[in-house]
């Protein structure tokens, strides 16, 4: 958007005043500079320069002209016509335009100064035919100018013709003031005042044009961690963009459009020096839009992990009992940790930029490397290099034989004899090692002479120097090999010296480290051999021993005495010192500490529970003890004690401590913790009414702590914890025996204390009602009709009126005493009982017990059947009557309505039963006594059935087809239970059970009539039989299968096999191959195009359809054999590398068949090149690279052959190369020599492709020694031995130039189609370097390719450097060696770097 017009001299006019008052005068001019609105328009005198337009913003200027990139405005050609379109190309007006309003709008609305702008109607009618041009208006980009009737002028174009517009504007009118310009704009012609309506109207018809089109959604990648990335580090990077939904997202490497990863998430594992590189993403979705705005790239940047760097001190040879400093420094980045390892292990064996070993021993031999670890990234650095520490002796102990007897004296270290042996030993041995080893050699110790044989036990010492044993031996031996005089007297065995070791120190201790506080540290320091030794012990590097003897003993270890000890033997005679110990690591510990806890805090309730609780964070294995006050005996065991009930007597301090089997046996005792008890507060307990009590009153009782409060009440009763009631009272309604008993109070409440005292105990004394006891007569049970008297009496106290209820009612039913019932009825029966009433308490007794009056009905007949109805024809029925109470009876049976008896006695049976039997039965009890007579039994209704008929149906229909399932069902409607029998023809034994029959398969022999029949366990036992059904089994339809081509097939050829079933229709066919259940393809027709080895194998059908049968019998099975097509073997002439212009003949022939016809192809086209057997190229060119084939064709099948192998042709150029050799000062004869074979190298393995070479030498002038012309392909190493070495000052510019002019020319035998290659040794800066630039320039002009060769130090600088680079074409073709020796090191990379052909011949594919 642009900025506003600028008012120099005066505040700008307030929006409301610039829309209210629109001034005649020339608007001002309008603002131009980064806003891209437009251009100020100074009319009447030259425009000024940026920096003065900047300045100085003249507040009168003439209306402007919209110039530059805003494109915001049109010209306004008030006080004439428009010019046409063709005149206003060619010709700017001079009369000035009024500017167009240019707000932040962009409307570009006209200015009407001076008078009222038209109205809407006015402006439609009136406008001018006179075309304008229109400006482009704003950054929107919402219209471009109409340039009708010519092509649209270029942007270029518009801002230079509206700048001629207004210098030639400026040069015509200087002298019209703002005043007269404005009377003069609208005096004119009315048409006038439309123009700038009709230039608006432009711009609003431009601006609908506009199409808005919105931003892609940007996809925003994140990265974690950020970059600097350390090799080995997982990189995660993220993409996510914010708007819509359902993206996809892929990843980008670099400029590459193929993606490295999708996902929104990517991540690197183990990052390497290869993932360096830009990546971004991108999102993709299946709507629109289809895909975002890739995200911004993020560069990866992978650095190798900091470098540990190890240092030892001493630098030499490590001896026994050195003190050896290893250092680890990583320079770059701060916050490191260092660890030490040994190897194998990965355990640490030290931490700290610094490890000392102090009194180096064997056991210190290794190999050592360090490492850095940090907190922040990187965690870790390299590892340092591997320091291999070799630990050396300084004396060598060694034994000798002697040949002479061994007598007792030489045992006795004082004889003359033990004196005088070893002063020869000592002296022949001094004299022989001193001659050997001069004064490195320091002495002979005899150490002692063993009995049984001589053995001298000796040490010889050495300055400082380690010696081999076994060179030493040898010295020995040679020495007494030579015989001389000085040795004779000294009698020793030949191959019977024997190296002994260095006393070493072994130090032990317990218990191991580390060791905890307070405990008894004991080191011991044992030397084996010899005896005699005192023992030194010593801590860290001090030299100072702080204690004496074998034994070193720490009582009461404390963190003073944590360090590092260890021990030495020193003794009077040789050897006085053994090898120290190992170095042994100190830990002191404080013993864990006990942590003790109690709950609830102090002061603590009597009753109270309390708990203390004791643990120890670090080890494991503890019990624990507890102790009170100062007490040495522990009141318990276990991580926690528990006071149940805490009284007065538990108030003191408590502590714990820990204890364990092993080390450390004890913890440090906890803290003391106070333990104070008070009494809880007391409940007080109230009764209403006092005791005793009468069952059925109500009694209350209520209970008050008048201490604290939040109190809640529970109700216990006798000695049970669990509560009868809560709440501050507790009623008894309707009090009875069981609330005799002690009641009793307690309070709770949710702070402490959680409950009060308990308040003292009440008895509550219940006693029974008086009772009323009831008497009945006669007894029950009592027959309808009877009359009954119930009598009701209470034997204590007086007063009594008596009531009568029945059941639950508390209606009574009579009163007084005695209740008579006169003739019992059903109704009367229920149970009584009585209860009296009186005025004084207790105002009720107890209700009497409730009798029950039974009235009994006449004793009921009961009849019973066996079996029960219905019953089958044929069964045989028994019915009995028996009446359960009384006894003496009689029975009767009746059968319908008739009082007639059919029969006497309780039993009634029917053999046989028959349809004649079908009725009414019912027996009835006659006896002497009351009652004479029963009532009747029940009548039983006796139906007499029918068997249940079986009926079987048979899926499918018959006939049924061989192979076809046939299923047989038999069912009986009636009744449950039945177990089915199959039955065939007319036999009686079962063919099959259960109530379906299936005949899987069927085949001839099914043939026949089958039925069934049911049984069951219950009655009727069986059913009646089936009819019987009869099976047909007939064959399947056979499938016919038939196959075009017959076999053998050849691969490629297309295979026919049909299948046909002529029996009926409809049938689909399917089709398998060998023992396979699965179908290969299904139709009648099965066709294999181009057959191949895999399908060879037996195929078969069968038809399936949907009727039955739903399939035939398979086919018989087909076996299809398929053979490879002839193969096309193709040969060239020449073998051996083609160079352009040579004829190659390539041969196809096919061994098997006949009547072949040949044809040709070329990489992957199909259209034959050539014909015929033979292809020949004449001249071979670039052209004819490529890969080549041959086929055969012909008429009969086979029609084709397998194609031939491809052979690939490749045609080289030829290579121009050039060697240019320093033979200056600094060059030896022995260097230049040592070029010229580098040189010979180089051609030798260049010589089998298309090359010619030349040599030259340059120094202070160049010398051509061989042009392209006169190389010679058998003589030229000749050629190069005869260059000799001219010397002289580096003129390597001048010599480029040479071989450039006159080598690489046609006159010396350089070929026009050929590589051109120079290749440049120098073994040091030249003196006219400058001349370079010219140099390779002329170089590049005749397309030569330059590799320079730096030989020696004088390239380490960078100038040097930059020299090289100046010669060779590129940086790669730049090659440094440290000598001339070293120039057969980079032969290949220089081959490679020139990038001949490893081989120019034919190769096959």
């Amino acid at each position: 958007m642009g900025d506003r017009p600028e008012f120099s001299g005066e505040s700008p006019p307030s929006e409301s005043e610039s829309n209210k008052q629109r001034s005649p005068s020339p608007a001002p001019s309008l603002d131009s500079d980064d806003s891209k609105d437009g251009a100020p328009d100074f009319s009447g005198e030259s425009p000024p320069s940026e920096s003065e337009s900047n300045k100085q913003r003249s507040p009168s200027p003439a209306p402007g002209l919209d110039s530059d990139h805003s494109k915001d405005g049109a010209p306004d050609f008030s006080g004439e016509s428009p010019p046409s379109e063709s005149e206003s190309n060619k010709q700017r007006s001079p009369s000035p335009a009024p500017s167009l309003d240019s707000d932040d709008s962009k409307d570009g609305a006209p200015d009407f100064s001076g008078e009222s702008p038209p109205s809407e109607s006015e402006s439609n009618k009136q406008r001018s035919p006179s075309p304008a041009p229109s400006l482009d208006s704003d950054d929107s980009k919402d219209g471009a100018p109409d340039f009708s009737g010519e092509s649209p002028p270029s942007e270029s174009d518009v801002e230079t013709r509206l700048t001629e517009h207004k210098t030639h504007e400026i040069e015509q009118k200087p002298q019209v003031s703002p005043a007269k310009v404005s009377s003069l704009q609208w005096s004119k012609s009315g048409i006038a005042w439309m123009v700038p309506i009709v230039l608006a109207v432009l711009v609003a018809l431009y601006a609908g044009f506009y199409h808005h089109s919105e931003e892609l959604p940007l996809a925003t990648l994140t990265v974690e961690p950020q970059s600097p990335v350390f090799v080995g580090e997982t990189v995660t990077l993220k993409c996510v963009i914010e708007s819509l939904s359902d993206w996809t997202y892929k990843w980008y490497e670099g400029s590459s459009s193929v993606p490295v990863s999708e996902g929104n998430t990517f991540t690197i594992r183990g990052a390497t020096e290869s993932h360096k590189g830009q990546y971004w993403c991108q999102g993709e979705r299946r709507d629109r839009p289809t895909s975002s705005q890739p995200s911004g790239k993020t560069t990866l940047d992978i650095k190798e992990l900091p470098l540990a760097t190890l240092t030892v001190e001493p630098q030499s040879s490590v001896f026994i009992g050195e003190t050896v400093t290893l250092n680890c420094v990583i320079e770059s980045l701060s916050g490191w940790t260092y660890k030490w390892y040994k190897e194998p292990s990965r355990t640490p064996v030290s931490e700290g930029n610094t490890f000392t070993i102090i009194a180096a021993a064997e056991f210190h031999k290794g190999q050592y490397w360090c490492q850095g670890e940090r907190r922040d990234r990187p965690t870790s650095s390299q590892r340092s290099g591997i320091l291999a520490l070799d630990v050396k002796e300084q004396e060598i102990n060694m034994e000798i034989s002697l040949q002479q007897p061994f007598i007792p004296e030489l045992a006795n270290t004082s004889s003359t004899r033990f004196k005088n042996l070893t002063a020869d030993v000592s002296t022949v041995l001094n004299k022989m090692y001193s001659e050997k080893f001069g004064s490195q050699f320091l002495g002979t110790h005899i150490n002692s002479i063993r009995p049984g044989s001589v053995v001298v036990d000796f040490v010889l010492l050495f300055k400082n120097i380690f010696l081999d044993t076994k060179n030493v031996t040898s010295i020995l031996k040679e020495a007494v090999a030579e015989n001389r005089p000085d040795v004779s007297v000294l009698p020793i065995k030949l191959n019977s010296i024997v190296h002994k070791p260095w006393p070493l120190a072994t130090l032990t201790v317990e218990p191991q480290s580390p060791v905890f506080t307070g405990e008894t540290v004991t080191l011991k320091c044992v030397i084996e051999y010899p005896s005699n030794w005192a023992y030194k012990w010593y801590e860290g590097s001090s030299r100072t021993p702080v204690s004496e003897g074998n034994t070193f003993t720490i009582n009461g270890a404390t963190e003073s005495h944590k360090g590092q000890y260890w021990c030495r033997g020193e003794r009077k005679d040789r050897p006085t010192l053994s090898q120290p110990s190992r170095v042994l690591t100190l830990y002191v510990k404080e013993l864990p500490l006990a942590t003790l806890t109690i709950e609830p805090q102090s002061p603590v309730f009597t009753g109270e529970t309390v708990t203390l609780k004791c643990v120890i964070e670090s080890l494991s294995g503890w019990t624990y003890k507890w102790y009170e006050g100062s007490s040495s005996l522990p009141v318990s065991e276990g991580n926690t004690f528990i006071i149940i009930a805490a009284a007065e007597s538990h108030k003191g301090q408590y502590w714990c401590q820990g204890e364990r089997r092993d080390r450390p046996t004890s913890s440090q005792p906890s803290g003391k913790t106070t333990l104070d008890v008070k009494e809880l507060p007391l409940a007080t307990l109230t009764v209403e009414p006092q005791s005793p009590v009468f069952t059925g009153e109500t009694v209350t009782l209520k209970c008050v702590i008048e201490s604290l409060s939040g109190w809640t009440y529970k109700w216990y009763e006798g000695s049970s914890s669990l509560p009868v009631s809560e709440g501050n009272t507790f009623t008894i309604r309707g009090a009875t025996e069981s609330h005799k008993g002690q009641y009793w109070c307690q309070g709770e409440r949710r702070d402490r204390p959680t409950s009060s005292q308990p308040s003292g105990k009440t008895s509550l004394d219940v006693k029974e009602l008086p009772l009323a006891t009831l008497t009945v007569e006669p007894q029950s049970p009592v027959f309808t009709g009877e009359m009954v008297t119930l009598k009701c009496v209470i034997e204590s106290l007086s007063g009594w009126t008596y009531k009568w209820y029945e059941g639950s009612s508390r209606t009574p039913v009579s009163e007084g005493n005695t209740f008579t019932i006169r003739g019992a009825a059903e109704s009367h029966k229920g149970q009584y009982w009585c209860q009296g009433e009186r005025r004084d308490r207790p105002t009720s007794s107890q209700p009497s017990g409730k009798t029950t009056l039974d009235v009994k009905e006449l004793p009921l007949a009961t009849l019973t059947v066996e079996p029960q109805s219905p019953v089958f024809i044929g069964e045989t029925v028994t019915l009995n009557c028996v009446i359960e109470s009384l006894s003496g009876w009689t029975y009767k049976w009746y059968k319908g309505s008739s009082r007639t008896a059919v029969s006497e006695g309780n039993t009634l049976t029917i053999i046989g039963a028959a349809e004649s039997h079908k009725g009414q039965y019912w027996c009835q009890g006659q006896r002497r006594d009351r009652p004479t007579s029963s009532q009747p039994s029940r009548i039983l209704t006796l139906d007499v059935k029918e068997l249940p008929l079986a009926t079987l149906t048979v899926e499918p229909q018959s006939p049924v087809f061989t192979g076809e399932t046939v299923t047989l069902k038999c069912v009986i409607e009636s009744l449950s239970g039945w177990t089915y029998k199959w039955y065939e023809g007319s036999s009686s034994v079962p063919v099959s059970e259960g109530n379906t029959f299936i005949i899987i398969a069927a085949a001839e022999s099914p043939k026949g009539q089958y039925w069934c029949q049911g049984e069951r366990r219950d009655r009727p036992t069986s059913s009646q039989p089936s009819g019987k059904t009869t099976l047909d089994v007939k064959e399947l339809p056979l499938a016919t299968l038939t196959i075009e081509p017959q076999s053998p097939v050849f691969t490629g050829e297309t295979v026919t096999l049909k299948c046909v079933i002529e029996s009926l229709s409809d049938w689909t066919y399917k089709w398998y191959e060998g023992s396979s259940s699965v179908p290969v393809s299904e139709g009648n027709t099965f066709i294999i195009i181009a057959a191949a080895e895999s399908h060879k194998g037996q195929y078969w059908c069968q038809g399936e359809r949907r009727d039955r049968p739903t399939s035939s019998q398979p086919s018989g099975k087909t076996t299809l054999d398929v053979k490879e097509l002839p193969l096309a073997t193709l040969t060239v002439e020449p073998q051996s590398s083609v160079l352009t212009g040579e004829t190659v003949t390539l041969k196809c022939v096919i061994e098997s068949l006949s009547d072949w016809t040949y044809k040709w192809y070329k990489g992957p086209s199909r259209t034959p090149v050539s014909q015929g057997n033979t292809f020949t190229i004449k001249g071979a060119t670039e052209s004819h690279k490529g890969q080549y084939w041959c086929q055969g064709e012909r008429r009969d099948r086979p029609t084709s052959s397998q194609p031939s192998r491809e052979t690939t042709l490749d045609v080289k150029e030829p290579a121009d190369i050039a060697f240019l050799m320093d033979g200056s000062w600094s060059v030896n004869p022995e260097q230049f020599l040592d070029m010229k074979t580098f040189v010979k190298d180089v051609t030798r393995s260049l010589l089998k492709f298309n090359t010619a070479f030349a040599f030259a030498q340059y120094s202070t002038e160049t010398s051509i020694h061989v042009t392209f012309h006169q190389f010679q392909r058998t003589g030229w190493e000749n050629q190069l031995d005869s260059i000799k070495q001219i010397a002289g000052d580096t003129y390597t510019a001048d010599a480029v130039r040479t071989v450039v002019k006159d080598l690489f020319d046609s006159s010396a035998g350089a070929r026009p189609d050929a590589h051109r290659i120079l290749i440049v040794l120098t073994d040091g800066q030249s003196f006219d370097a400058p001349r370079y630039p010219s140099v390779t320039a002329l170089a590049d002009e005749k397309h030569i390719t330059r590799y320079a060769i730096g030989i020696g130090s004088a390239f380490n600088s960078k100038s040097a450097q930059d020299e090289l680079r100046s010669i060779a074409s590129s940086p790669d073709h730049v090659f440094r060696v440290d000598n001339f020796e070293a120039l057969s090191n980079i032969i290949s990379r220089l081959k490679k770097s020139i990038k001949m052909p490893v081989s120019s011949r034919w190769t096959q594919t």
